[in-house]
């Protein structure tokens, strides 16, 4: 009786670790809390709360105007503030996020407590400069929404349908990009760029209604010959900063991607 007391125990410490790592791996995805760690600042806002934590009325169906009025104003910040933020902000060196519980980010930002998970966004930005000479464009998709901007203009937009987010940005390439989620990889806008010249770079990302969320960034250099999947799309490597494991579930849902050396440069 006793071992197989002792036995039972030990499985439920092994269960419960694993659990536990299992939880610190998917907060791991949306950032390091550590203030020196290197990455893109990453900022949390909850639509559905002003700063003084009173009800926004921010519903699911308001949420795509909120997203809309920062686009296009030129990612400005004064309409992310009017919702509550939290202070203290992640650092992330790159945004590939398969599918997940939407719950997931704001217990990486320690406030689930405050917070339900919907309606919230994360505004990621930094200085950063590409790995070689060259024409680049950033190629991404979210459920419900990714947005970037390189030097406050919106060079792409990966979102839903329901969205709406063509009146904002619409891409300029017909053809859709590897399956990533519940959706596809959408191209966005050439931009030259050199190595060690910094541009700053804005990427948003959020989620409507809660449930399951996933987000993926990519990029493709002009003039590269990449590789294709079985369905024929390009295959790319994931915009990263530094050497980081790149998450991934062999389920169908996650884009392919490139394995590469090629990293990012960060600029203070």
């Amino acid at each position: 009786m006793k071992q197989l007391l002792s036995h039972l125990l030990i499985v439920l410490v092994l269960g419960c670790c694993v659990v536990s790592r299992a939880a610190e791996e998917d907060e791991i995805l949306f950032g390091s809390k550590e203030k020196d760690a290197a990455g893109l600042i990453a900022i949390i806002y909850d639509l559905k709360q002003t700063q003084a934590r009173k009800p926004s009325n921010v519903s699911a169906g308001e949420y795509p105007d909120v997203i809309k009025e920062f686009l296009q104003k030129g990612w400005d910040e004064l309409v992310l503030n009017r919702f509550f933020r939290i202070t203290r902000p992640l650092y992330s060196t790159q945004i590939f996020i398969p599918q997940i519980s939407a719950n997931v980010a704001p217990k990486a930002y320690g406030v689930d407590n405050v917070m339900r998970p919907s309606a919230w966004v994360i505004h990621y930005k930094g200085q950063v400069s590409p790995p070689e000479d060259g024409t680049y464009r950033f190629v991404g998709y979210a459920d419900d929404v990714l947005a970037v901007a390189v030097n406050n203009k919106t060079v792409c937009i990966g979102a839903r349908p329901d969205m709406e987010m063509k009146s904002v940005w619409k891409s300029s390439d017909p053809q859709e990009g590897a399956n990533a989620f519940n959706g596809n990889l959408v191209y966005g806008d050439w931009v030259p760029m050199k190595k060690d010249e910094p541009v700053d770079l804005d990427v948003l990302v959020g989620e409507r209604p809660g449930g399951e969320f996933g987000a993926f960034l990519l990029f493709q250099k002009q003039g590269v010959t990449y590789g294709k999947d079985r369905h024929g799309k390009l295959v790319l490597p994931v915009f990263q900063l530094a050497r980081q494991n790149i998450p991934g579930k062999d389920d169908g849902r996650s884009p392919p991607y490139l394995k590469s050396d090629l990293l990012w440069k960060q600029h203070r």
